[in-house]
């Protein structure tokens, strides 16, 4: 008997103990291992380097999971492109967000793709931080990738998520009542929220736009910074920020020669190791925190 009652007491401390760490796992966002059958992923600096990354992707989304619509295309021709201006000739792709209505930037919550060589690829509604954790507005190169991401945070998943300011990304939106609110700011804390299939043709389209030199664009003149850097030849540009256009370029050249305020862009090098460890969020516009040897301390535990 005492032996049986000894195996009793291991057992149900056993079993005590898986359920505390189940708890402790549910609350820091889930252990590292798999979720529906695949694995998720930690951002890194290099496309090639994601498990999701598919080099035959067929382009071209037509599909979208209910109630999500495109909005009219007819309205994004009417806007400004910025594959015109000669300061960004040595981008491929360029992505505009608008957050705000404006004769400029375009109406609230969409989101236009440019793409050299064909012009306007497409439009969507998006959904951008709520109020109190408003999106980052400036101009950004993509600075990782991470097809299966898991926010610790909120405990939610964050699919195809390209990272472009501190914990700030674009990525999927998963549930029924957030593909609702696509087209509003809503539940983002600082994220910009794609339909789904939207999100992955996102994914593929900024991590196959070329990786080489470009001219370094300053993320708040959005002018060329006078270096050459290598990156993608990608741009996500979040307005309303300072116009690329030639009524503000005489400002914002100004400003730019005189290197004041202008946070220089970290680079984030290739094949470094990668760490789970993400620092707070960086204010908006703030200068981007001191070069790291891990390509994901620039990312903190992202904003769902």
């Amino acid at each position: 008997m005492p032996f049986i009652h000894f195996v009793l007491r291991r057992f149900v401390a056993f079993v005590l103990l898986g359920l505390m760490t189940h708890q402790v796992c549910a609350m820091n966002g889930g252990d590292a291992g798999p979720w529906e059958g695949f694995p998720r992923t930690q951002p890194n600096p290099r496309y090639e380097n994601d498990p999701g990354a598919d080099l035959h992707y067929s382009f071209g989304v037509t599909k979208a999971f209910t109630p999500y619509k495109d909005p009219n295309k007819a309205v994004a021709l009417t806007l400004p492109n910025p594959l015109e201006d000669a300061d960004f000739e040595t981008y491929n792709l360029i992505v505009v967000v608008s957050e705000v209505d404006d004769d400029f930037w375009g109406p609230a919550q969409t989101l236009r793709v440019y793409k050299r060589g064909t012009g306007l690829l497409y439009y969507w509604l998006v959904s951008t931080g709520m109020a109190g954790h408003e999106t980052a507005n400036g101009y950004f190169s993509p600075k990782a990738f991470s097809s299966r991401h898991w926010s610790h945070a909120y405990d939610a998943p964050m699919l195809w998520a390209v990272f472009f300011h501190g914990g700030m990304a674009l990525h999927s939106s998963l549930d029924r009542s957030s593909i609702a609110d696509m087209g509003k700011a809503a539940e983002s804390h600082g994220c910009i929220h794609e339909e789904d299939y939207r999100a992955e043709e996102m994914f593929h389209l900024i991590g196959q736009s070329g990786y080489g030199p470009v001219d370094q664009i300053g993320e708040l003149s959005g002018r060329k910074t006078g270096r050459t850097v290598t990156a993608y030849k990608a741009l996500i540009i979040v307005g309303p920020a300072t116009r690329w256009d030639a009524n503000n370029r005489n400002k914002a050249s100004a400003r730019q020669a005189s290197n004041e305020g202008e946070p220089e862009v970290r680079l984030i090098m290739p094949n470094e190791p990668s760490s789970p460890a993400e620092p707070a969020e960086a204010s908006p516009l703030s200068n981007p925190p001191a070069p790291s040897a891990s390509p994901s301390a620039d990312i903190q535990d992202p904003n769902f």
